[in-house]
């Protein structure tokens, strides 16, 4: 009975991220001719909030850690991205490995970005039983969000925030996390009109 909630939660979550992305592109303007970076990349301090509550424990289980990631951009609004996390916790760790499309929105001092992404979620749970120090368990990971950069110069900007909810699946239990992260991006190439950065 649990496993078909399960499954109906996951479908539901994919087709929310379906008619998110179809939206976005229904929205989404036409490009101008604004010098965009071939690549980005950012990293930078990470806070999780993970829901250990579904494994048992009393509350939520507050994480620091990092997380990096990079945009291959396509073209002023589009981009792929690529996102990799770690945090950690007195009695839980955790790894996020994520990759999907990315909409930007951007001007001159500014750009604000929404992605939705999925990928693999690693948990390493630290209990000490008699034959073992650590449970791990890997599972599936969707997670919907987006930020705001500041640009400082043409090569680097200040990512104020990037946040995101992580739906995530391990343990045979399903997480609802949440994550927020900030740090500098590396502006690479050029893509488009302009001169180089």
């Amino acid at each position: 009975m649990a496993s078909e909630r399960e499954g109906v939660s996951y479908k539901r979550t994919c087709v929310f991220a379906v008619f998110f992305l179809l939206a976005i592109v229904a929205c989404s303007p036409c490009a101008v001719g604004q010098d965009v970076a071939r690549f980005d990349l950012f990293g930078g301090y990470s806070y999780q909030r993970l829901d250990t509550t579904v494994l048992g424990f009393a509350d939520y289980a507050n994480q620091n850690g990092w997380n990096v990631n990079a945009t291959g951009n396509l073209n002023h609004t589009w981009g792929l991205t690529g996102d990799i996390s770690g945090h950690y916790g007195s009695q839980i760790d955790a790894y996020n490995f994520l990759a999907g499309p990315q909409y930007s929105f951007r001007s001159d001092k500014w750009r604000a970005f929404a992605h939705v992404l999925v990928g693999k979620a690693d948990d390493h749970l630290k209990i000490v039983t008699p034959t073992r120090n650590e449970f791990t368990s890997v599972g599936l990971t969707i997670a919907g969000g987006g930020g705001f950069d500041w640009n400082v110069t043409r090569r680097f900007t200040f990512r104020v925030v990037q946040a995101d909810y992580l739906h995530t699946h391990t343990f045979g239990v399903t997480e609802n996390n949440v994550r927020v992260s900030t740090g500098l991006v590396i502006h690479l190439g050029t893509t488009g009109k302009g001169r180089k950065p």
